[in-house]
Formats: structure tokens, sequence, C-alpha cells
């Protein structure tokens, strides 16, 4: 993403939140950034596509709060985990008045099937990353609660947030962790004990499924299905090996940026002309295009 379609993204997240979506106009988005109003339109065609970047990127920001970072590669899960909750807490109260503009403006339905497949899959993701969690703190035992767990989790994550939100409650992210480790190992003793049949389906799934990876898959095939003459072997071999590994990292629940950048980046340099509209039309969709 260039620097100006970021500053952009980030003037009208400002504005929104000040005012809502409808009472903001590209006039006072422009005016935030100090550029003539004609520019905008060289990065969004208007307001309503630039609010589905807008929630694109306020997502995207959150995951990243989520990413184990350098120097807590030696903890133990447990406290990883207390860590990325205490961040992803205190992302959301940090940006509440966001948050609040699309809690209260159930009008904006702009892009509404975008909007929602991008929801869903963000609760997939989260779902997933609090089971992998729960099965590394509790172990391989606690699997068969896994989805049930990282449901309950939610719930109590959730409350919280919206107590916070809608009541104003002053309650810190450093408080919140703990706590809710803390709730989950009640949770998961009572499971142990009690041994009651799980109400979510585990099926132990370790990838998110979307429509992202099957773009991905899509283009792999391609290339597979491709005759030997197309590609050298070695830059063939490259292509399926580096592919392969973007799908992988894509379908983790909290997949690392640079890692996925870099592999895509490194697919155009080696990529056939035939297979390039279909590898920039999944990258379009992963926001990996200028």
């Amino acid at each position: 993403m260039s620097a100006r379609k970021h500053q952009i993204i980030e003037a009208a997240m400002r504005c929104f939140a000040r005012k809502g979506f409808h009472a903001t106009s590209i006039q006072e988005i422009v005016d935030e950034l100090g550029m003539a109003k004609g520019s905008i339109y060289f990065y969004f065609k208007g307001k309503e596509e630039l609010l589905l970047a807008v929630i694109w990127h306020f997502v995207e920001r959150m995951m990243a709060e989520l990413a184990v970072l350098p120097e807590e590669r030696q903890l133990g899960p447990r406290e990883q985990f207390r860590l990325q909750l205490v961040r992803q807490f205190d992302y959301f109260r940090n940006n509440w008045e966001f948050l609040m503009m699309l809690m209260q403006e159930p009008q904006v339905n702009i892009g509404q099937e975008q909007k929602s497949k991008l929801l869903h899959e963000l609760r997939s993701r989260l779902l997933l990353w609090k089971r992998q969690y729960i099965v590394a703190i509790y172990g391989e035992a606690a699997s068969a609660y896994g989805q049930d767990g990282a449901h309950l989790l939610s719930g109590m994550l959730n409350e919280i947030m919206h107590a916070c939100l809608l009541e104003r409650r002053n309650i810190e992210g450093e408080q919140v962790g703990g706590y809710l480790l803390e709730r989950l190992d009640d949770v998961m003793a009572g499971f142990a004990e009690r041994r009651p049949a799980p109400l979510m389906d585990d099926d132990a799934k370790n990838e998110v499924d979307s429509e992202y990876v099957a773009a991905l898959r899509a283009f792999v095939n391609d290339v597979e299905q491709s005759g030997e003459e197309s590609l050298e072997p070695d830059r063939r071999s490259d292509l399926l090996e580096a592919a392969g590994r973007l799908i992988e990292e894509i379908g983790q629940p909290i997949p690392d940026r640079i890692l996925t950048r870099s592999l895509y980046a490194y697919l155009k340099t080696i990529c056939p002309p035939a297979g390039r509209d279909r590898l920039e039309a999944a990258g379009a969709m992963l926001k990996l295009e200028p």
C-alpha cells in the first residue's frame, strides 16, 4: 500500500470515529490531510469504498496486535496468550469511538456482502487462534473442548469489551488478560472433571478456509496443469513451493504480515505472464497489491 493511500485511510478512520460515516464528507477527509479533493478519487471511487478499506485496515491492525513479538518468543504459551489478550483489549479500548460508530450506525450497510465476509473470517480466525492456545496451554487432552473453550472465552471477552464501550467502564487490558486466563482455567478444569459432551464440533482444523486461500489454490492448479515446456523445472518447483508456503501462512489464524508480503513479492518475480492475472487477483483480495 502506498504511503498516501495509508494516510487517506487513517484520516478517514479518524473522521468517521468523530462524526460518523454519514455525517462525514469527502471534503472533511481531504481537509484533514491538506490535499486536493480530486486526489482522493485516484485511490478510492467514493466514501463507500473508503469505508471498506478503513474496516479492513482496522482488522489488519488488530491482527498485528495478536502476533507474537520477537521478545516474546522465549515465553511459554500461557504468557504469550495473556500478553496478546491484553493488546487485543487495549486496541479495542483505544479505538472505541470507531467501534461505537459501527455499532450505532446500523444503517451503514455499504458493501454489506464484503463486510460480512470480512467479519465472518475475522471471527473464524479469532476462534482458531484461541483454540490453538487452549491446546498449547492445557495439552492435547483438552483438544476435544478446544472449540467450546474458545467460544466461552470469546463470550466473556466480548461482554467485558461491550461494558467498556457502552458503559464506559474503566478497565485496563492488564486486568483483563490475567482475569480471563484464570476463568479459562476454571472452564477447562470443569471440562476435565465432568467430561460433558462438547457443544461445538471440533474437527481439529488448523487453518482458516477463505476465498483468499481458494484464489491461491486456483493459481497453483493453473501452474500444475500447465505444460512442462511453459516453465523451467527449477522455476516451476520454486513457484509451487512459494505458493504452497503462502497458502499455509494465510491459512494461519494470525498470518505473519512480513512473510506473507515477501512470499507474494517473490511469486510475482518468478510468475510466468500466463499466470500473472490470477496471482494479482489473489493479491488484490489480500490487499497485497498497491
